[in-house]
């Protein structure tokens, strides 16, 4: 039987030699073709695995930081996202105030000099791994607030004070937005708060020598509060005496009597010295009272010098001619 098909095959080969060269060009039509399909459908198969493989990565939620932010703070970014296959992601940002993108800004910080009191903050971010890029995300708004006023400095004059000074609270403040600042004191002595004395000028009457006076000032723009300042603490000094009365400057009898009458702010104990004077002139030191027998050579003029102490040796002095004539 083989031997007949092979018979068959050679006589067509011989007596039919087209027709055999026909037969050969479709077998070899259908074995290319028979290629091209599977080459195909490797191809498509490899496409589709590769699709499947490879998934977008995804952002679940963008915030900007702080969430209440002030014309003075650097917006920045949290990102939570995630890729199906592990991929490291990055991310492309376009910053977006007022509904507007801000040319330029596609960092994932905005500094502060991009936006002022009022303004809505927005962020665009695109993640991508390398291979694709998945579905940007819209961070929600942030408002821009009122930044509280700040006080840079508090202190007190005057800065060596008495008993008979009313004292000052100065401040050195400033806003942001150039608001008008309000102040609030609240003054203390000795560690205890003076809870009435909420005005900058604290009166004479309410603290004595030695105490320790210090004012709490805070800022106020209407719109908020800022931080408290303390002042540094002003100790009340010692107050000299003051010589309060007029001494007779001239005589034209043999007898000089003069008292001396002095204040002390603070009521100290006061000693009276005559520093210079004519002979025989004296002053009683507790009492201020001066006395003095002229005698006929004393005529003319004298010079006198008193001084006034108190026992934590502060001191004044009152300086006078006295002249002397008889007639």
């Amino acid at each position: 039987m083989e031997k007949r098909s092979a018979s068959t095959f050679s006589f067509w080969k011989k007596n039919y030699p087209e027709f055999w060269l026909l037969i050969n060009i479709l077998i070899l039509f259908s074995l290319l073709f028979s290629l091209v399909g599977i080459l195909s459908c490797e191809k498509e198969k490899g496409v589709g695995y590769q699709s499947k493989s490879n998934s977008p990565p995804v952002i679940d939620s963008v915030i900007i930081l702080p969430e209440k932010p002030n014309k003075e703070s650097e917006l920045n970014l949290s990102i939570q996202s995630k890729d199906a296959d592990g991929d490291p992601i990055t991310y492309q940002y376009q910053w977006i105030k007022n509904d507007e993108e801000i040319v330029g800004e596609n960092q994932p910080s905005l500094k502060s000099r991009n936006f002022k009191k009022g303004d809505f903050i927005r962020a665009r971010v695109t993640p991508s791994d390398g291979k694709v890029t998945g579905t940007p995300f819209l961070s929600s708004p942030v408002k821009i607030h009122n930044a509280p006023p700040v006080i840079q400095e508090v202190w007190i004059e005057p800065k060596v004070a008495y008993v008979t000074d009313n004292l000052k609270a100065i401040v050195r403040g400033s806003d942001l937005e150039g608001d008008f600042i309000y102040y609030n004191y609240q003054w203390e002595k000795n560690g205890s708060v003076l809870s009435d004395e909420r005005k900058e000028i604290l009166e004479k009457g309410r603290f004595k020598k030695g105490d320790s006076i210090v004012v709490t000032v805070t800022p106020d723009d209407r719109e908020a509060s800022g931080t408290p300042k303390r002042s540094e603490p002003l100790l009340i000094s010692n107050s000299p005496p003051q010589i309060v009365s007029s001494p007779p400057t001239s005589v034209e009898k043999t007898g000089y009597i003069y008292q001396v009458i002095v204040n002390d702010p603070d009521d100290d104990p006061i000693t009276f010295t005559l520093k210079s004077g004519p002979q025989g002139m004296e002053i009683d030191k507790k009492t201020g009272l001066m006395k003095w027998e002229i005698r006929k050579e004393d005529k003319g003029n004298h010079s006198v010098e008193i001084e006034v102490s108190d026992v934590e040796g502060a001191k004044s002095k009152q300086r006078y001619t006295l002249g002397i004539d008889f007639k």
